[in-house]
């Protein structure tokens, strides 16, 4: 038998929105603010990344950014690359995600959840690659907001602007 990938379907819009909610939800819940717009350009492309699914094997929401970049340094390779490639797709998320409510964007660039839900029946029903590119979205979440600054962020992961 033959498995077919569907990339369109993980790449959809509203499927990157609820992935970018989830990373969002999960930031602001450790934090007082909001993460910065910049972050979800780094946050997307990694939790839709399926080559790197193995680099969050035996990480939890406490393992932190450092730690996993330091057992996993793999993530680096390629990541300016993996952004720039992927720049429409976060810009198009985001732009559905706040047109639906899901997401809000800021005045000063810092998006959060917004104020419409996604059902967690729904996400509870997906299998395979996508229920983990919202686990590792949300995961991304909780240790870019334990990490700081944006800057902080960039700096960890090896990008500059």
């Amino acid at each position: 038998m033959t498995v077919a990938h569907d990339v369109f379907a993980e790449t959809n819009p509203a499927f990157c929105a609820g992935v970018l909610m989830s990373f969002t939800a999960a930031f602001v819940s450790l934090s007082e603010g909001s993460p910065e717009l910049p972050v979800c350009y780094i946050a997307l492309p990694v939790a839709l990344s399926g080559d790197l699914a193995t680099a969050f094997d035996g990480t939890n929401r406490n393992t932190g950014l450092l730690e996993w970049l330091t057992r996993s340094p793999q993530v680096q390779i390629g990541l300016a690359a993996r952004i720039n490639a992927s720049a429409n797709i976060v810009t198009e998320a985001v732009r559905f995600g706040c047109f639906t409510q899901v997401l809000t964007l800021s005045g000063d660039g810092r998006i959060s959840p917004g104020s419409r839900k996604i059902k967690k029946s729904a996400l509870g029903k997906l299998h395979g690659e996508p229920a983990l590119a919202i686990k590792h979205a949300e995961r991304l979440g909780y240790w870019f907001s334990m990490a700081g600054s944006t800057r902080t962020i960039f700096d960890m992961m090896g990008l500059t602007v």
